[in-house]
């Protein structure tokens, strides 16, 4: 075994995953203060009119022409928007992981506060455009309907499908705290509470539809 080898220091499958959650509220949170900022508040406007135009329709046979052309109207502002803030995410995030990656802490906010940091093949600082490429390369791990996201949690390696394809590791920055933070286990089971919640919801709803309950005489 090689000396970088044997410091190797692999990151948690559920240390990435928490640091994941903060940075990707805190890009959300930049892209929908520029998309409000952009479109200034027509969003919100948008919504409503959308909402009340729908909510109207049981009591009308159907709409005027003047109440057509305002939900496409209406529908085409939702789209613009939408389009807005999907180029504004690509930018926003990939400069927040391509900048915060290849910098000299070589992790995002996120990582930083969970002690885990992305590192080539050989362990050394990665450059931009190798940070960009990771990032686009997250994409595929997306699309494969998040199996390349849970070969993070395979060991040894504990590589996700675009760490292989970029070239990277993320490693735990202090190898010997590879530990998960306590308040980094009540995100986890916070997020498992929701979903869990979410399983229920949809269950309860299929479960109303396949078997109604009858109304009494």
């Amino acid at each position: 075994m090689s000396v970088i080898a044997a410091m190797r220091s692999p990151a948690g499958f559920w240390k990435r995953y928490v640091a994941y959650f903060i940075d990707i509220v805190l890009v959300y949170i930049a892209v929908e203060l520029v998309t409000r900022l952009f479109f200034s508040g027509q969003d919100a406007t948008a919504l409503v009119q959308l909402q009340a135009m729908l909510s109207a329709l049981p009591d009308q046979q159907a709409m005027s022409g003047e109440q057509t052309t305002q939900l496409a109207h209406t529908a085409d502002s939702l789209w613009g928007m939408l389009v807005f803030s999907s180029f504004a995410y690509v930018v926003i995030a990939g400069a927040y992981f391509a900048l915060c990656e290849s910098s000299i802490s070589q992790a995002t906010l996120g990582k930083r506060l969970l002690g885990i940091k992305v590192v080539d093949v050989d362990g050394m600082r990665i450059g931009i455009a190798r940070a960009l490429g990771r990032f686009f390369a997250a994409g595929v791990s997306w699309l494969s309907l998040n199996i390349g996201h849970a070969m993070a949690g395979w060991p040894p390696e504990r590589r996700a499908l675009h760490d292989y394809l970029a070239g990277t590791r993320v490693e735990n920055a202090d190898p010997s705290r590879p530990q998960m933070p306590l308040w980094g286990w009540l995100v986890v089971a916070v997020h498992a509470l929701v979903f869990a919640l979410a399983i229920l919801a949809v269950a309860l709803f299929v479960a109303s539809i396949l078997h109604p309950v009858a109304e009494p005489y």
